[in-house]
């Protein structure tokens, strides 16, 4: 009985010092006091291994491959690095380090396109043959571009009329408006302009949005009477706008953007989260009236390019890097973060970046192909062309009917979408 007693403590010594379990201890204080042991042998353990490590890539011969080893398969498992396939990723994050799976196609492709050794000793007739091969197989090769990338690449007769005056250092035009509160919001206001007018914030963010975008306008949703959005990007296409941009309110605070892009869309909602205006960040610098530099970080899937163009659709093509001022949208587990930095050079080789503002993070909801409901089709016709042009003539009434009917939602986002930490679609 004894020795069957002592051999089970002697197991459950080996088991406390192998993972720790004290459940079988009985006595409160004495499993405290096993488990601190065990805490302490645990540490004395790693720092003589840490040491003893140490100390071989320190004086051993092969002290730098042994680091350089255990560096490579010391790999923190990240969210990003672990996410789930998405079969519309087009290319590898730029800023985050690829998941695994990325890694292992890449090397799959490149042992595929690995030249093979070839004798020096060839016949002509073998080069020839090469030469006559079919050059649609050697550029679809070449390229490896998909279908569906390929047409969007194509220009739409009526978007090639919208940009025939196209500046690349020009500064597009952006319409900014405000959203049109409801009545559960303000009750006691029966008229539909004396609700429209923005709260303090919301006039404070346009104003910093203002200064952002160097074409921006802003006008006031009260001298719409009423009109909804459709009818309001509408408008602005005939004027040759180029984008609308929409903040929405919310209990006087500024909570969602719409965007949306002319003359053809998309059109995308944002939920607006964490916005900090100018004034408010410590020791911002000062906006100059130069155009911003954009960088989009980690839109790597045919979802987030989509957002992506839609982002630079509200920059020049060009910026004035005199200015030293850039625009970062950066994207990290579909959360769009925006920034604005100046490039500070302190020296001839180290550079800094001082903010300027504002600062604010988008989460797209939707994503529709075309314009807001109430838009029409576009005729192809601006507003100084329509008293020369009879309306029955109008070249793309076609055509924009024709876009207009396969108009559709591209993304919806849903609350079970948010179930996986590891799911993301930009």
């Amino acid at each position: 009985m004894g020795a069957a007693r002592a051999e089970a403590t002697h197991e459950g010594d080996e088991g406390l010092h192998r993972t720790g379990q004290v459940s079988h201890i009985g006595n409160k204080h004495k499993r405290q006091d096993m488990y601190q042991k065990y805490r302490k042998e645990k540490a004395k353990r790693k720092l003589s291994r840490r040491l003893k490590t140490a100390k071989e890539e320190r004086a051993g011969k092969d002290g730098k491959a042994l680091k350089k080893e255990r560096l490579a398969k010391n790999k923190p498992r990240t969210i990003e690095n672990t996410r789930v396939y998405n079969p519309t990723l087009l290319h590898a994050p730029n800023t985050h380090e690829m998941p695994s799976w990325i890694e292992e196609q890449q090397r799959k492709q490149a042992h595929k396109a690995s030249p093979k050794e070839e004798d020096g000793d060839e016949d002509e007739d073998d080069e020839e043959d090469e030469e006559d091969e079919d050059p649609e197989a050697v550029e679809e090769d070449e390229g490896g571009v998909p279908d569906d990338m390929a047409e969007e690449e194509v220009v739409d007769p009526q978007q090639a009329k919208y940009d025939v005056d196209d500046d690349p250092t020009a500064a597009p035009a952006i319409l900014i408006t405000t959203s049109m509160p409801s009545n559960s919001t303000s009750p006691h206001l029966a008229s539909a302009n004396a609700r429209s007018h923005p709260a303090e914030a919301v006039r404070d963010l346009i104003k910093d949005l203002l200064n952002v975008f160097p074409g921006a306008e802003y006008r006031p949703r009260a001298k719409a009477r009423g009109a909804g959005l459709g009818k309001i990007c509408g408008w602005a296409r005939a004027r040759r706008y180029d984008a609308v941009m929409v903040i929405g309110e919310s209990n006087k605070k500024p909570c969602t953007m719409t965007l949306v892009a002319l003359p053809l869309g998309p059109t995308a909602l944002f939920r607006l989260t964490s916005v900090s205006l100018t004034k408010d960040i410590v020791g911002h610098a000062r906006a100059t009236p130069h155009t911003p530099e954009l960088i989009l970080n980690n839109f790597t899937t045919a979802l987030g390019h989509r957002v992506g163009r839609l982002l630079q659709h509200l920059f020049p093509k060009i910026p004035q890097l005199e200015g030293r001022q850039v625009v970062t949208a950066h994207n990290q587990r579909d959360y769009v973060f925006f920034r604005r930095h100046r490039y500070e050079f302190r020296s001839t080789d180290k550079a800094a970046l001082q903010e300027i503002g504002p600062r604010f993070t988008l989460k797209l909801h939707k994503l529709s192909a075309g314009l807001p409901k109430g838009a029409g089709a576009w005729d192809g016709r601006f507003v100084e062309e329509l008293e020369e042009t009879p309306a029955g003539e109008a070249p793309a009434a076609d055509a924009a009917e024709a876009h207009a009917a396969d108009e559709g939602v591209e993304f919806q986002w849903q609350p079970k979408m948010s179930v996986s930490r590891r799911q993301f679609y930009l």
